[in-house]
């Protein structure tokens, strides 16, 4: 009986025993796992929160794109833009050659004459005959016809001519025929003398030395054999592309050994100069 009872307390205690070290190793466990849990959730909540920050920069390289795709398309605008202006810019700077180009032959000069001074002779009472070589030239420069002497009454001397001036646009374009104003020298005389009394250089109604033989056309033939219905008739003057026609006689005091050069402007009229 005794040992029975001896027996079963045994059993007890080491039943007991056992749950004791059961009940420890559960707690052991259980904490453990708790940790476990509770890393879990961390790296749960770091995996969260790093796809967050992915999505986010998913979205951004998402609108980064879009941006670099519009602005693409916004370099190939502008540069379908510069090809335009470039091509607008070569347009101008043609346009700028054929202005230069077109001033320059309004600017042209034209030497016609020479006029050269050989003495100058001041009498007791009180006049002054002055001596001078009239040469006309070509349009290279050179003497064309033989050149004239005259004697003329006073210091200054005038160069009196008929110009004929026409329109810019025949001028501007280099026209064969229109393409500078021409020029019939008509007399020269001095301040002392009346103009109706001057000497004759080219006979009215007869092209200049410069418009005789075979750059001479009807045209021109007509102008000058018709100078003065020209003159007063603008109707006719705009059909030959006449801007003005009239007469013109510079003048200038001379001096003893003097060189003068008498011009005419591809747009303008004479002018008398020292050379």
């Amino acid at each position: 009986m005794v040992v029975g009872r001896v027996n079963y307390l045994l059993r007890t205690l080491v039943l007991g025993a056992f749950a004791v070290v059961a009940w420890f190793g559960y707690a052991e466990v259980r904490d453990v796992l708790r940790g476990r849990d509770a890393d879990l959730a961390d790296s749960r909540a770091q995996v969260e929160e790093l796809t967050a920050e992915v999505t986010g920069l998913e979205t951004e390289v998402g609108t980064l794109t879009g941006q670099v795709e519009t602005l693409g398309a916004e370099v190939v605008t502008l540069e379908a833009e510069v090809g335009v202006l470039e091509e607008e810019v070569v347009v101008l700077e043609e346009e700028v050659f054929d202005l230069q180009a077109a001033l320059t032959l309004l600017k042209v000069d034209h030497r016609l004459a020479t006029l050269e001074v050989l003495e100058q002779i001041e009498h007791a009472d009180g006049r002054v005959e002055t001596s001078v070589v009239f040469q006309e030239l070509d349009e290279g420069g050179s003497p064309l016809g033989r050149p004239r002497l005259f004697k003329l009454p006073g210091r200054q001397a005038y160069v009196d001519g008929l110009v004929v001036k026409f329109d810019d646009d025949y001028v501007e374009a280099g026209d064969a025929l229109r393409g500078t104003s021409i020029c019939l020298f008509r007399r020269i005389f001095g301040e002392d003398q009346a103009p109706s009394t001057g000497f004759e250089l080219d006979p009215v109604g007869i092209g200049p030395l410069p418009y005789t033989g075979d750059d001479d056309s009807p045209e021109l033939r007509a102008l000058w054999a018709q100078f003065w219905d020209f003159a007063n008739d603008p109707e006719l003057a705009r059909k030959a592309g006449v801007r003005a026609i009239h007469g013109e006689a510079p003048f200038i005091e001379t001096r003893p050994g003097a060189r003068y050069v008498v011009e005419l402007r591809a747009s303008g009229g004479l002018s008398l100069r020292a050379e």
